[in-house]
C-alpha cells in the first residue's frame, strides 16, 4: 500500500521517478501472485494518491500580491524565530498564508529586545513583499523551490516593526516549552556545547558551529546530532521504566508514553526522523493494545502512507528519504543482523546496512560520500547512544534543579574532545570520495546494485556483490572525469567572477577567479554563526557536483575580494596544481593570504604575465596582459584568450580602458565571446575595444541589483547596437557553453 502511495504521488508530481516506481510495484505484485483484495487496495491508493497529490499541487499557490510600496502587515509568528547576527528570521502567517519574514536589527540594544518574541506573538510591521530567490547554479540548492514545498511563496523584508501582543492559545503550549528549553540551554550551558545539546535534546542545529557541522559531515555522522529513533527508542525506555518503578501499571504507561511521544514531534520541531520514529512507536503500542499482530515494517508503512498522503511534497524533503530509507533497509535486513552472534557484529551489520542504504540519497543531493563513514559510525554510534545521548538528559534535567558544575565540567571535556577529534579526523586526506551528481539513470543504477549487494550478503556471496557496487562506482567516475564533452561555466556568484574551464577527456580543469564578498568590519554581535561564504556555499559545492576534485590551475585575475575571496575554501576543499596571479598582487593583504596558504600546501604559485607559458597553452589558451610588472589593480588583471569548441574566446577579468587599449595596441586577436570586463563597468568596454576585437557575444558576470549599478546601461547599449547575444549571471543565472570537437551550445540556467 505504501508503494502504491509512493507510485501515485510520484506520477503526478515527478513523472519519471513516478514511472520507476510504479514498475517496482507492478513487479512486485507480479512476482508474488498477490490476491485480488491487494490488488484492488493497490489500485485504489494509487489513484488516491495521484488525485490527491494532483489536487494539492493545483491549489499550491499564493493568494497575497505584491504592493508598489511598503505596507503594513499584521504578522502571527507560527515558529520559533531564528536570531543570526543582525538578521531576525521568521515563518509568519499573514492572511491565512505562511510567509517568511526578515528584518536587520540596528543596533545590540534592539537585538535584546526582539528575544522574547516567540510562537503565538501577533506582530504589526510595516515591509514589502518579494519572491524568494531562485536557484542560479546547476545543481546547487534551490531556495525558492525548497520554501515552495514547505507552502512559502513570498519574503516579507520589514522596514519597521511595531509592537508585539502575545496571542498565543493552548496549542502553543509545547511550542512554548521547546522555546523555553533552547532559552535555557544558552543561558546555562557552557559556550561550546550549546549547539551540540540542543540538537540531541530538540532537534536543533542552527547552535552547532559550523566547522564542527563540517566535520561530522565529512565524517559521515551528522545523523546523530539529529533526532533518530535510536533516540525516541531510549527516551521512552526511559520513561516506560521509570513510570513502572514508581508503581504504574503497564498499561496506564504505555498510555502516558503514547502521549509523550506525540507530544515530543512538537518538542523536536517535527522533523521527518522524529514523525517517523514516534508514530511508528505509537502504532506499534496501539497495535499490542488492540491484540493485533502489527509487524515493525507494517507500522513503517502506515507511517509512510499518512505522512504523503497528509504531505505529498514531503517525498522531495531529504531528511524524509534518508529517514524512511534507512529504516526500510535496517527492518528488511534485522532478520540478519539478529541472528549475528555478538552484539560487536550487530553493530557491524547495522552500520553496514545503514551506510549502504544512504549511499545513492547522499551522493545524489551531497556529490560525496563519507569513505570514513563505516568506521566512524561505528564508533560514534556506541559512543553517542550509551555514553553522550544519556549524559545530555541527565545533564539538562538535573541542571534544572540543582546546581552541578561537575557535572558540566565532564560533559564540556567529553563534546569538545569529540569536536576536537572529529575536526582531526576530517581532516585526513581522502576521506570522503567526490562522485558528482549522478544522472537519472545512473541514480536508478546505484539503487539497483545496491539492491543486487544486499540480495549477494543474504546469500553470503559478499565479495563478489561488494565487487559489482565497486566496479559501478569506478565506471561512473570514469565517464564524469573522462567525458567527451568539455564546457565552459560562468558560474553565479552574485557581484563577482568565477569561470570553469573543463577540457574534454579531462585533458585540462581550470578555475578563473573564485567569486567572493568584500568583508566590512562588524561588531561582535552582528557576526553571525552562520556566515554565508561564496567559495564554500557555491564554488566548492558546484565543482563537487560536476564530480570535480582536481584543479590543474587556479587562476587570480587581481586581487580583488569579489574575485579572489573564494580561493581559500577552494585550496581547502581541492587539489589544486598550480595557483597564478598577476605580478606584484602580493602587495595586497588578500592574496598574500591566499599565497601563504598554497605555499603551506606546497602548490606552486606563480606571477605570470604576457609571454609566459604555462598549462593551458598546450590546448590553445594563452596569457595576453598583464604586459609588465606593475601592479596596478584592474587594468593588470590576468586575460587570457584561446580558441575552444570552435569559438575564440576573451576573458579580461576587471581589465578597464587603460588596459582595453594596451590589448588594442599589441594585438590585432578576433573574439567570438568576450567575457565583458569589470562586471559591465562604464569604465570598460570601450567602442575603441569593441570595434577591434568585434565578438558575437558577451557574458557578463554581476549581481543582481548589486549597489554598483552593474552593467552600466551605456555598456548594453553599446553591445545591442553593434547585434551582439548578451548573457547576464544576473538575469540568466550560470552561463554554460558545452561542446564537443567542434560543435557546441549555449545554455543559460534560468529561462
Amino acid at each position: 500500500m505504501a508503494l502504491s502511495i509512493l507510485s501515485g504521488t510520484l506520477l503526478a508530481l515527478h513523472f519519471q521517478w513516478g514511472a520507476v516506481v510504479l514498475s517496482l510495484l507492478l513487479l512486485s505484485l507480479f512476482l508474488r501472485k498477490m490476491s485480488r483484495t491487494v490488488l484492488m487496495l493497490s489500485c485504489f491508493f494509487l489513484s488516491l494518491s495521484f488525485f490527491n497529490a494532483t489536487f494539492q499541487e493545483k491549489n499550491h499557490h499564493t493568494t497575497l500580491s505584491v504592493e508598489p510600496r511598503p505596507s503594513p502587515y499584521s504578522v502571527y509568528v507560527e515558529e520559533i524565530p531564528t536570531i543570526d547576527g543582525k538578521s531576525f528570521v521568521s515563518l509568519v502567517n499573514v492572511q491565512g498564508e505562511r510567509v517568511l519574514l526578515r528584518y536587520s536589527f540596528t543596533s545590540e540594544v534592539e537585538k535584546g529586545q526582539f528575544q522574547e518574541i516567540q510562537p503565538g506573538d501577533l506582530c504589526r510591521v510595516r515591509g514589502e513583499l518579494g519572491e524568494p530567490k531562485q536557484g542560479k547554479n546547476p545543481n546547487l540548492f534551490d531556495y525558492q523551490n525548497y520554501l515552495s514545498q514547505r507552502g512559502v511563496f513570498w519574503i516579507l523584508d520589514v522596514k519597521d516593526f511595531g509592537e508585539c501582543v502575545d496571542k498565543s492559545t493552548w496549542k502553543h503550549t509545547l511550542t512554548h516549552m521547546r522555546y523555553h528549553g533552547l532559552k535555557r540551554i544558552e543561558r546555562t550551558f557552557p559556550p561550546t556545547t550549546v549547539g551540540v545539546t540542543q540538537a540531541l535534546i530538540f532537534g536543533e542545529t542552527h547552535r552547532v558551529a559550523q566547522d564542527s557541522m563540517k566535520a561530522f559531515r565529512d565524517l559521515g555522522v551528522v545523523h546523530l546530532l539529529a533526532i533518530s529513533g535510536l533516540h525516541v527508542g531510549i527516551l521512552f525506555a526511559v520513561l516506560y521504566y521509570f513510570l513502572l518503578r514508581i508503581g504504574m501499571t503497564k498499561g496506564m504507561a504505555s498510555w502516558v508514553g503514547i502521549i509523550f511521544l506525540l507530544c515530543y514531534i512538537v518538542l523536536t520541531g517535527a522533523s521527518p526522523s522524529v514523525i517517523r520514529s514516534s508514530i511508528m512507536l505509537v502504532v506499534l503500542l496501539l497495535g499490542k493494545k488492540a491484540a493485533l499482530n502489527v509487524s515493525v515494517i507494517d507500522s513503517l508503512s502506515l507511517v509512510f502512507l499518512f505522512i504523503v498522503l497528509y504531505e505529498p511534497y514531503s517525498v522531495f524533503n531529504v531528511g524524509f528519504q534518508l529517514s524512511f530509507m534507512v529504516s526500510f533497509s535496517l527492518v528488511m535486513s534485522s532478520g540478519a543482523i539478529l541472528n549475528e552472534s555478538s552484539s560487536i557484529r550487530q553493530l557491524f551489520m547495522v552500520t553496514f546496512v545503514a551506510q549502504l542504504s544512504s549511499l545513492p540519497i547522499v551522493i545524489y543531493h551531497f556529490y560525496e560520500f563519507p569513505l570514513i563513514g563505516f568506521l566512524t559510525n561505528l564508533l560514534y554510534v556506541p559512543l553517542f547512544s550509551v555514553i553522550i545521548l544519556p549524559l545530555c538528559i541527565l545533564t539538562f534535567f538535573l541542571t534544572s534543579y540543582l546546581s552541578m558544575d561537575s557535572l558540566f565540567v565532564i560533559y564540556q571535556f567529553l563534546l569538545d574532545g569529540i569536536q576536537e577529534v572529529s575536526s582531526l579526523l576530517a581532516s585526513v586526506p581522502f576521506c570522503t570520495l567526490v562522485i558528482g551528481k549522478p544522472p537519472f539513470l545512473f541514480t536508478l543504477g546505484y539503487l539497483l546494485i545496491i539492491y543486487i549487494v544486499f540480495v549477494g550478503v543474504e546469500k553470503k556471496k559478499t565479495i563478489s556483490s561488494f565487487g559489482f557496487l565497486l566496479l559501478y562506482i569506478v565506471f561512473h567516475m570514469t565517464v564524469i572525469t573522462y567525458n567527451p564533452y568539455g564546457e565552459i561555466v560562468f558560474i553565479d556568484v552574485g557581484q563577482g567572477d568565477a569561470t570553469l574551464i573543463r577540457l574534454p577527456y579531462n585533458r585540462g580543469t581550470y578555475l578563473i577567479d573564485t567569486g567572493g564578498e568584500v568583508q566590512f568590519k562588524k561588531e561582535k554581535w552582528e557576526e553571525r554563526n552562520e556566515p554565508f561564504s561564496v567559495g564554500e556555499d557555491i564554488v566548492v559545492p558546484f565543482l563537487k557536483s560536476k564530480g570535480i576534485t582536481t584543479i590543474d590551475t587556479l587562476v587570480l585575475t587581481h586581487g580583488d575580494m569579489d574575485h579572489i575571496g573564494g580561493a581559500e575554501a577552494v585550496l581547502r576543499e581541492m587539489k589544486v596544481r598550480e595557483v597564478m596571479i598577476s605580478p606584484n598582487s602580493q602587495e595586497k593583504v588578500e592574496v598574500k593570504k591566499i599565497v601563504g596558504m598554497a605555499q603551506r600546501k606546497r602548490i606552486p604559485v606563480k606571477e605570470v604575465m604576457y609571454p609566459n607559458n604555462w598549462r593551458g597553452d598546450k590546448y590553445g589558451l594563452h596569457i595576453v596582459s598583464p604586459q609588465d610588472r606593475v601592479y596596478e589593480g584592474n587594468n593588470d588583471s590576468i586575460v587570457i584568450y584561446g580558441e575552444i569548441g570552435r569559438l575564440k574566446w576573451l576573458f579580461t577579468g576587471d581589465l578597464e580602458e587603460q588596459g582595453e587599449r594596451a590589448f588594442i595596441e599589441t594585438f590585432d586577436l578576433p573574439v567570438d565571446v568576450l567575457k565583458v570586463g569589470h562586471h559591465g563597468s562604464n569604465t570598460s568596454t570601450t567602442e575603441a575595444f569593441l570595434e577591434d576585437t568585434n565578438p558575437s557575444m558577451a557574458v557578463i558576470s554581476a549581481g543582481e541589483s548589486n549597489r554598483f549599478g552593474h552593467p552600466h546601461p551605456n555598456v548594453l547599449e553599446r553591445l545591442s547596437e553593434r547585434g551582439m547575444t548578451i548573457y547576464n549571471t544576473a538575469k540568466d543565472g550560470a552561463i554554460t557553453y558545452r561542446f564537443r570537437e567542434k560543435k557546441g551550445t549555449f545554455s543559460a540556467h534560468l529561462p
